[in-house]
């Protein structure tokens, strides 16, 4: 059965002779706000919340980089309604109901992409969403075979089909024209009770649970790979989450019911060897759910309610607030992007409801657009982004000097065009402020440049609005 097209942007949403497209990236612009620099902890570390972006709330649901390098957040607020805000390049856009689907009434619990650039929204009871460019449609238990509307994980295969995890059921299996469902009958007793799925690059899936045990399918047969308490006569195991690095490893999080902790590795997908608090020796009580995180270096990471916990295959090593500049110990739900980040929600596990938002680690500097150099701290040359952005028609502009310098900042459109130098001569170290005046030019895009003479350079965006 196909979705139903829900055609909620359309050329009938604006008046009639309106270009459906500028009028769409007027909305997006409207919606913008601007990362100010106290986001910076220090080079390594940055902190994203209600504070300092658009994000509504600090209490995150979901977070995903797109294929196109940018992040798509979830935020809950009180009533745990969800919000959605993209943030690329510069910009940041939100959507709610005048420019999308998402209501009031519903929480999103995952995002993904598909193979053909759609996105993927889980919802905890409107099914599931996809945004089609400016297009929208959705899967629900009214116009599909779908058994429920919570769509708690969402995961797309190499075949390029939508796994959906209906807690209490299963997997519903989605190919865009055909349905499979993987339920107590027809996969193994427990998958109900699901915590994660993932898919490697055999295209084996893997699921985790509660008591049940990890399993894993290879399209035909599913086996059980670590066992549970119920159904297998293993341990108390509560699987909470699975990646896989360079030299094809499986790396497994589980806690203990009870108390206490492990973490498993194979290399043949049958045989697991375990790392544990006596092995590790560091002050960690629990294991966070999905939050294994690996990066390009192929250094393991773990969210733990006491920090973040780091192997590089020879050393352990766990980062928490009594050796950085975070606020939290709990790293919760957590990923490694494309510029190397390691991206998770941080929580209090002593103070429960404590929420920080979303904190950006990177033992080189964190990056997150194309266009910086990198975060920098306050104490190396460096540029902040102008404020306010958008600006109509006057912004400010910052920069800090750690010597002396003979510098130039120019501002140019987005075709490469010089349109203003703001700055050329020698400055004195310490932090300057210069103005932009847009009133003379159009509304759009503009990048502003500092350079020291010696071959310092960095770049940024903001948005002029009329």
């Amino acid at each position: 059965m196909k979705p139903i097209n829900l055609a909620l942007i359309n050329c009938q949403v604006f008046n009639s002779g309106v270009n459906v497209i500028s009028k769409l990236l007027f909305v997006f612009i409207i919606f913008s706000f601007q990362i100010f620099p106290q986001t910076n902890l220090n080079k390594h570390w940055m902190i994203l919340n209600k504070d300092n972006s658009a994000i509504v709330s600090n209490t995150i649901s979901a977070i995903y980089e797109g294929n196109n390098g940018g992040y798509w957040i979830s935020s809950l607020n009180e009533s745990f309604r969800s919000y959605l805000h993209t943030y690329y390049e510069g910009i940041w856009n939100s959507y709610d109901s005048s420019n999308s689907p998402l209501n009031k009434s519903i929480s999103i619990s995952d995002i993904t992409q598909a193979k053909d650039g759609k996105l993927l929204f889980g919802t905890g009871n409107n099914g599931l969403y996809i945004k089609n460019g400016m297009f929208w449609d959705s899967l629900n238990s009214n116009n599909s075979p779908l058994p429920e509307n919570f769509v708690f994980r969402v995961v797309v295969d190499h075949l390029n089909r939508y796994w959906l995890g209906i807690p209490n059921y299963g997997f519903a299996v989605y190919d865009n024209s055909n349905w499979i469902f993987y339920n107590d009958n027809s996969a193994f007793n427990g998958i109900g009770d699901f915590n994660f799925i993932k898919s490697d690059s055999a295209n084996t899936i893997w699921i985790g649970t509660d008591y049940f045990g990890l399993y894993s399918f290879d399209g035909n047969n599913w086996s059980r790979r670590i066992k549970g308490m119920f159904g297998g006569g293993g341990e108390n195991n509560m699987i909470t989450d699975l990646a896989v690095d360079f030299q094809s490893r499986k790396w497994c999080t589980i806690n203990l019911n009870g108390g206490g902790w492990k973490i498993g590795y194979s290399e043949d997908d049958s045989t697991w060897l375990y790392y544990d608090s006596t092995v590790i020796g560091l002050p960690v009580k629990m294991l966070s759910y999905n939050g294994i995180a690996i990066d390009k270096n192929n250094i393991k990471y773990f969210g733990t309610t006491d920090g973040l916990l780091i192997y590089n295959d020879t050393t352990w090593s766990l980062l928490d607030t009594s050796n950085s500049p975070i606020p939290g110990n709990w790293f919760r739900k957590g990923i490694s992007d494309s510029k190397n980040n390691k991206i998770y929600i941080l929580e209090s596990f002593s103070q429960p409801g404590q929420d920080f938002g979303l904190i950006f680690y990177n033992q080189d500097s964190v990056v997150i657009t194309s266009i910086e150099n990198e975060v920098n701290s306050v104490s190396s040359f460096s540029l902040s982004q102008n404020y306010p952005n958008p600006f109509n028609p006057v912004t400010r502009i910052e920069f800090f000097l750690p010597e002396q310098s003979d510098i130039s900042l120019t501002v140019y459109d987005m075709l490469g065009r010089e349109i203003d130098i703001l700055a050329f001569s020698a400055y004195p170290a310490g932090k300057h402020t210069v103005q932009f005046d847009g009133e003379s030019h159009a509304s759009g895009v503009y990048i502003y440049r500092l350079s020291d003479g010696k071959g310092m350079v960095i770049k940024k965006k903001m948005t002029l609005l009329k």
